[in-house]
């Protein structure tokens, strides 16, 4: 009876845990991911590190966990978090490419690490840092699906979802089972494009992958570009793309304090 009872006491705290661990993945979650620390070379003229492998200052990475949400991009504006010492002295943060904060997204959508850097560092005596603000994300909403035709010749144009795009390279594919390349390039970024899908001329789905995107450009003048290989050498094949009609904005505050002991 009593050997029993336990059986039952186990499998219920087994189904708690299992229940609790479930709803903690739920939760908004965000924390201190990695820390890394350069020291200025006094003797470079151009301000490089002692170090070879990393730039002088004090760079750190954010994880950020959104449930249930598409994070599109980071919203460099309207964020606005100050790293400091424990004691209040501010570490000014220094401008990216496009503003103060980097995002790289997990395969996961809600999803990624936001890392940020500053040139000062802190006095050898500091024992933990504080990181206080809110990061704001941009997130899909109103998912939408799209059919056109895409003519893989140079300089076609077409209205690709919600961008008006630019067939800017054709080539070869980089191996098998793919044929050819192409590149797609847009005055608007391609991050509301969810997913894209290739078919031929009977519908069927064809082999694809992407082969990388990047942009170009200053303030307002900037270039999108996105790659994909196929394994077709059509010259013209339908385009399925799922995108996001709508963005919304979602401020997720951030008050963390650490120390080398993260």
């Amino acid at each position: 009876m009593r050997a029993d009872f336990f059986r039952l006491m186990l499998a219920v705290a087994t189904i708690m845990g299992s229940a609790d661990a479930t709803m903690a993945q739920d939760k908004t979650h965000i924390e201190i991911a990695g820390l890394g620390i350069g020291k200025k070379d006094p003797d470079s003229e151009f301000g490089q590190g002692l170090s070879m492998m990393r730039q002088p200052g004090l760079e750190v990475d954010v994880f950020f966990k959104l449930p249930g949400k598409t994070v599109l991009s980071i919203d460099n504006k309207k964020s606005a978090v100050v790293l400091s010492t424990a004691d209040g002295k501010e570490l000014p943060l220094e401008e990216m490419f496009d503003g103060n904060y980097r995002l790289q997204l997990n395969e996961e959508p809600g999803a990624g690490i936001v890392s940020l850097k500053t040139g000062l560092l802190p006095d050898k005596k500091t024992a933990s840092l504080k990181l206080e603000g809110d990061f704001v994300f941009n997130v899909g909403a109103d998912l939408k699906t799209a059919d056109v035709e895409l003519k893989l010749v140079k300089d076609s144009t077409v209205k690709f979802g919600p961008l008006d795009v630019t067939v800017s390279q054709v080539g070869d594919g980089y191996g098998d089972p793919y044929k050819q390349s192409f590149e797609l390039s847009s005055k608007k970024s391609f991050e509301a494009i969810a997913k894209v899908e290739f078919l031929d001329a009977k519908g069927n789905v064809i082999e694809s992958t992407g082969a990388g995107s990047g942009s170009f450009g200053f303030a307002d003048e900037v270039t999108y570009s996105q790659s994909w290989q196929i394994a077709s050498d059509a010259k013209a094949v339908k385009a399925r793309i799922s995108y996001f009609n709508k963005s919304e904005s979602v401020k997720l505050p951030c008050k963390l304090e650490f120390g080398l002991g993260l």
